[in-house]
């Protein structure tokens, strides 16, 4: 397992259009911070570069890197491609902006689980996978540079052709958190999330 966090690069994948929450997912506030601002502090905790996935030159504000898709409107395999391209470290952990329930701890252990895998991605509730969640190496650029050429846009098909370790999450990981994974799609996700922190904070206070 790499443990020096020169060797780890972060992303947070600000991606697609958010039209079924209506507005910018990335920028809404969420716990007194916008959304993004908690992917990045995530991934602070375990890459030494963390930088955003975006098209849109607003996210500079947050003070790190914005990396652009190089190819367009190909969904999330755009932002991953487009930011191996950017990375200079072998390791590069990926995380959605709309998981804010996702701790560092996840990639700790992932990073343990890589092996020599090429990547190593959560999976939980019945082999649900979470490609978008995970971590890559720099090697798996060729493989989905492959994939956009031939108009392939699907993570899950780029996968299984690289091979990956399969990291299970269930109640025995140390970490666990029901609601981990949860995306943050639609407006009444969004207030779900805002009710279940508020409940979590009584419970602990």
């Amino acid at each position: 397992m790499p443990t020096d966090k020169k060797n780890i690069s972060g992303f947070v994948l600000t991606g697609g259009k958010s039209s079924r929450m209506g507005s910018d997912k990335g920028l809404m506030p969420f716990d007194r911070k916008p959304l993004v601002l908690h992917a990045l502090e995530t991934l602070d905790e375990v890459a030494e570069q963390v930088m955003i996935s975006a098209n849109d030159a607003v996210y500079s504000q947050f003070s790190h890197p914005v990396v652009p898709d190089v190819v367009h409107d190909i969904g999330p395999m755009g932002g991953i491609y487009s930011c191996l391209r950017q990375s200079a470290t072998e390791f590069n952990i990926f995380l959605p902006c709309d998981t804010p329930f996702v701790p560092p701890d996840l990639f700790i252990l992932l990073l343990q689980h890589i092996g020599d895998h090429p990547c190593a991605v959560p999976v939980h509730d019945g082999n649900k996978m979470e490609p978008l969640c995970a971590v890559y190496r720099k090697s798996c650029l060729e493989t989905f540079a492959e994939f956009i050429e031939k108009g392939c846009y699907k993570v899950h098909d780029a996968l299984a052709r690289l091979g990956y370790a399969a990291v299970k999450i269930d109640e025995t990981t140390p970490f666990y958190d029901n609601l981990m994974f949860f995306n943050l799609n639609t407006l009444p996700d969004y207030h779900y999330a805002l009710h279940y922190i508020e409940n979590r904070k009584k419970r602990e206070s």
